[in-house]
């Protein structure tokens, strides 16, 4: 389970609930070997770090069901293969035609990304704001960002993960992509991308200065 966070009882919790789709408390409580109580305590926590949701069953006699399943954040602390499936995608499009449906691919999500975050920026007051919409979305797809002002009209971006990893290390092209989305989203800056994931460096490093 890639989730260091959760502990051994927590993860056998979560594995219980993954193989039967969901579970109640008395069936965590049997097949656990834990008090109704301490599955409960661990069920809160797991539902506060948002590892798993709760829906109430009706029955025809008795008291409702509470169930306990996976939410899609709590799909992710089992070990998944989204990158590799990726890249032998992204390397079968690249053999259809040497490489030209490959790239129409890749500029077509840049189209969709750089669509999306535009409408989102629509309402912005300033630049500023749009630096923080664009924030946001990094984190959002775990990228890892920090933001940092250095002077009224200059902010350094560093990109500390690169959620793209797996598909760039095979197709530098997306990692183009990434670059042209930036410059895309803020044409009235000078953007100079100054370290880079892909040369070994800590962090991606985008310096903009705007006017």
């Amino acid at each position: 389970m890639k989730n260091t966070l959760v502990t051994p009882t927590r993860e056998r919790v979560l594995g219980f609930i993954k193989q039967e789709g969901k579970a109640s408390v008395k069936a965590l409580t049997d097949e656990i070997g834990i008090t109704p109580m301490a599955i409960r305590g661990h069920l809160n926590k797991l539902e506060k770090d948002e590892l798993i949701k709760v829906t109430t069953l009706r029955q025809k006699l008795g008291r409702p069901l509470q169930v306990f399943s996976l939410t899609e954040k709590g799909e992710t602390c089992f070990p998944q293969d989204y990158g590799r499936f990726a890249v032998e995608i992204l390397q079968d499009l690249r053999e259809l035609d040497g490489g030209k449906t490959l790239e129409l691919v890749i500029k077509k999500r840049e189209e969709r990304i750089v669509t999306g975050l535009r409408t989102k920026m629509a309402g912005a007051k300033d630049w500023e704001e749009k630096m923080q919409i664009y924030h946001q979305f990094a984190e959002l797809h775990g990228n890892m960002p920090t933001l940092e002002k250095q002077g009224p009209k200059q902010f350094v971006l560093y990109i500390n993960n690169c959620s793209l990893k797996a598909v760039v290390d095979q197709f530098p092209s997306c990692c183009d992509s990434e670059v042209s989305i930036i410059h895309r989203l803020f044409p009235e800056a000078k953007v100079n991308k100054t370290k880079s994931l892909r040369n070994n460096d800590k962090s991606c490093c985008y310096q903009f200065a705007f006017p």
